[in-house]
């Protein structure tokens, strides 16, 4: 099983690349953001998994991320998870809340390293309107307290979507901290349609100055203590791009951080066109010297940040904010 000095260890010896692992399209929400459900229903055969996180810990990655579509419903996730650890990969999953508490307890067995799950309010109305999946906050909240029960590092992840305001937003902060008794984490809302992961299609999005604003708040909220997942320094990025300032941390992604889908694709990030295919090319071609500033992605700009850990200015703000939720990391 990976543990933190494994893991320092491997940085150390230069693993620094994160890949996010789509190893299904299934799902069964319908969630307002996410229009991942109009591909074909599909699961990464289990030999091309272990395919894939060979040419991961191959290739310098430190992170695993499984995600889907809803990862659980692979039926093969267990063993991929338990692989992954074997091979020395930090292992990381995200489901919408719907998974089961025996797929849990068998994650936790395999080594599943952290756990984010979805949770969008306080609310259950709005829950179901934005994942379209009755009763869903009660399996949230149940997804939360089995994994915390079982000792899974686990934290929130909600999609600013416009049911989110920057009056509200630290009602729901509160909610995922006091009530759930978890870290807050937030993704910030994109459109795109290059890449099989397809997000924002068919939905009413914040305008910008709005976005910036309820970061703002949450920034401010960590600062002041709150578990709060996301890093400083992503949060400052974002603020930044806003202000139209330069970028201190370009996203390094197909440099540093990669989305791998279900076909053995392999995309720089969600917003960009295929660099290869890993089961089929015989030539695996990283991009070099990334400095992407088109967008603000969670998934890839805040994975890009372990390209620049030398930067001491970096660890010490991360050190210091990020002490409230130094057992959802260590």
């Amino acid at each position: 099983m990976v543990y933190i000095n494994s893991v320092i260890i491997r940085f150390l010896r230069g693993c620094r690349r994160t890949g996010i692992f789509a190893i299904t399209s299934k799902c069964n929400c319908r969630c307002q953001m996410c229009d991942i459900r109009k591909n074909k229903p599909i699961d990464m055969r289990y030999s091309d998994i272990t395919r894939t996180l060979n040419f991961m810990a191959e290739n310098k990655f430190l992170i695993a991320y499984f995600t889907g579509g809803e990862p659980s419903l692979h039926p093969n996730l267990v063993e991929a998870v338990r692989y992954a650890d074997r091979l020395g990969l930090v292992t990381s999953l995200t489901t919408n809340g719907t998974i089961s508490p025996d797929i849990l307890e068998d994650l936790k067995e395999a080594g599943l390293y952290a756990l984010s799950i979805s949770i969008d309010s306080w609310d259950p109305a709005i829950g179901e309107e934005v994942r379209r999946h009755r009763g869903i906050l009660q399996k949230q909240k149940r997804s939360f307290e089995i994994a915390q029960k079982l000792g899974i590092r686990t934290y929130g992840m909600t999609f600013l979507g416009t049911h989110l305001t920057p009056e509200n937003i630290e009602k729901m902060v509160a909610y995922v901290n006091f009530s759930l008794n978890a870290p807050f984490g937030f993704c910030y809302p994109l459109t795109t349609d290059r890449t099989t992961y397809r997000l924002g299609q068919s939905i009413q999005m914040h305008p910008a100055e709005t976005v910036k604003k309820i970061v703002e708040r949450i920034l401010m909220l960590k600062k002041k203590g709150y578990q709060v997942a996301n890093t400083a320094t992503y949060m400052e990025e974002v603020l930044r791009f806003h202000d139209n300032q330069t970028s201190k941390f370009p996203c390094k992604g197909g440099e540093y951080v990669f989305y791998i889908d279900w076909l053995g694709n392999v995309y720089p990030c969600f917003m960009k066109s295929k660099l290869f295919n890993l089961l089929e090319d015989n030539e695996h071609c990283f991009l070099k010297d990334v400095r992407c500033f088109d967008c603000l992605g969670d998934c890839f700009r805040e994975p890009s940040l372990l390209a620049y850990i030398s930067s001491l200015p970096l660890i010490a703000k991360e050190i210091a904010y990020n002490f409230p939720i130094k057992s959802t990391i260590l």
